[in-house]
C-alpha cells in the first residue's frame, strides 16, 4: 500500500476508535480493602469524553467498576487509557496508568489504587500522545507520538519521556525524529521500543542512552516477555487495511542477553494495527477480529482457538491457571469482559467500562 493511504487510513482509524458516545452507568460500589490479589481491568474509554476507567475482578468472582474514583474521593483518571503499567519502587508495587486526549501519566499505589503524583505534558510538550510505560529502576520511560498532526506524515515527531521515579517528577525528553514509538518494555537492565512506521526495535540502556536498532519485520508492535526471559514482538507486517480480517503478521523472539533474533513465526493472524498478545506455558494468544488464536512457540504451530459473538480489543492469560480474558471493541457502551479456560470455554462474563484494552494480574 502507498505510503500516503497508509497514512490517512491510520489517521481515521486512530480517530473513529474515539469518537462513540457515552452511555450512563450505574455507579460503582464503594470498595473498602485491598487489590493485592485479583485481576485489574483496563478500561480504555472513548476520546470525545475522555472516560477512562479502571475495574477490578476479585478472587470470589465479585466485580467493582470505577475503582480509582472511588478510592481517590471521586477524583477521575479524565483521559482514555493506552496502557496500565505496575512496576516495582523499591519493595513497593506501583502502578503507571498512561492517558492521552488528556496527556498524563499518573502514578497510584497498586494495593490501594490511592493517587500519587500525575505528570502533565506542561508547556514544553513533556508528553504528547503517549502510549506505553516501562521502568528500569528509578526511571520511568514513556513512548510518545508528538503531535498528531504530523506523527502520520513522512516526519514523526516522537521521542521518550523520561519520570523520576524517586520523586515522581519529569526528567528529560528523548527525541526520536522520524519515527512513531508504540511499545516499551524492560528486559536485562535495557529499554527496547518498538517503532510502528518502521521496521525496527530501538535499545537503550538503563540511562536512556541510545544502544542500538535491531532489525526486524515491518511495523513491531506489542512486546511481552516470557518465562526464560526472552522477548516476543508481534510485527504487523504490510496490513492489509481494505480486508482487515485476512491480516497475518510475524512472531519474533529477541535474546536481551544479546539481542539477537532467535526465532520467527511467519503467518500469525493479528490486528493490522494496535495489535494484542499475551503468553502463558510457550502459547502465545493473539487477537483478529472476532478470533483467538494460539501459537505454540515449541513448534511454530497456528490454530485458531475460538470464534467469539462480537469484535475484539482486549486480551489477558492468567498466569496462575492460564484463564482468558477477553474485552470487547466497543466505545459506545460498557464492554463485556469473557472469563475463558485455557482451552477456551466461557466460564463467566462480566460488564466492565468503556472499550476494555487489557488487563493485569495481581
Amino acid at each position: 500500500m502507498k505510503k500516503n493511504k497508509f497514512s490517512i487510513f491510520i489517521f481515521v482509524l486512530f480517530l473513529a476508535s474515539f469518537v462513540a458516545c457515552k452511555k450512563s452507568d450505574d455507579p460503582a460500589p464503594i470498595i473498602s480493602g485491598k487489590y493485592e490479589k485479583g485481576v485489574l481491568v483496563i478500561n480504555e474509554g472513548n476520546f470525545s469524553e475522555g472516560n477512562g476507567s479502571l475495574s477490578f475482578l476479585f478472587p470470589n468472582d465479585s466485580l467493582a467498576n470505577g475503582i480509582f474514583e472511588n478510592e481517590n474521593g471521586g477524583l477521575k483518571i479524565g483521559g482514555t487509557i493506552q496502557s496500565v503499567n505496575s512496576y516495582l519502587s523499591g519493595t513497593n508495587k506501583k502502578l503507571a496508568v498512561v492517558t492521552n486526549r488528556k496527556d498524563q501519566v499518573i502514578l497510584a499505589d497498586a494495593d490501594s489504587l490511592n493517587f500519587m503524583a500525575v505528570v502533565y505534558p506542561e508547556a514544553d510538550k513533556r508528553l504528547d500522545n503517549p502510549v506505553s510505560f516501562a521502568a528500569i529502576g528509578e526511571k520511568g520511560f514513556v513512548s510518545n507520538w508528538g503531535d498528531i498532526n504530523q506523527a502520520f506524515g513522512n516526519y514523526p515527531k516522537g521521542f521518550l519521556t523520561e519520570i523520576n521515579l524517586k520523586n515522581n517528577t519529569f526528567s528529560r525528553k528523548i527525541a526520536l525524529d522520524g519515527v512513531r514509538p508504540q511499545d516499551v518494555i524492560a528486559a536485562n537492565n535495557k529499554l527496547y521500543v518498538t517503532v510502528s512506521n518502521g521496521s525496527d526495535i530501538y535499545v537503550y540502556d538503563s540511562n536512556g542512552n541510545f544502544l542500538k536498532n535491531i532489525p526486524v519485520e515491518q511495523s513491531p508492535d506489542k512486546m511481552l516477555i516470557d518465562k526464560n526471559g526472552k522477548i516476543w514482538v508481534i510485527c504487523n507486517n504490510e496490513p492489509d487495511y481494505v480486508n482487515f480480517t485476512d491480516n497475518e503478521g510475524t512472531l519474533l523472539r529477541i535474546n536481551p542477553e544479546t539481542d539477537a533474533v532467535e526465532q520467527s513465526i511467519p503467518n500469525v493472524p493479528c490486528g493490522s494495527y494496535n495489535s494484542k498478545i499475551a503468553y502463558y506455558n510457550d502459547k502465545i494468544y493473539s487477537l483478529r477480529d472476532k478470533k483467538v488464536f494460539v501459537i505454540d512457540t515449541t513448534n511454530s504451530s497456528v490454530n485458531e482457538l475460538i470464534s467469539n459473538d462480537f469484535s475484539l480489543y482486549g486480551i489477558g492469560v492468567n498466569p496462575n491457571n492460564g484463564d482468558l480474558y477477553l474485552g470487547e471493541y466497543i466505545f459506545a457502551s460498557s464492554s463485556r469482559v469473557r472469563q475463558l479456560s485455557k482451552e477456551g470455554d466461557l466460564i463467566r462474563e462480566y460488564l466492565v467500562g468503556i472499550g476494555t484494552n487489557g488487563f493485569l494480574f495481581f
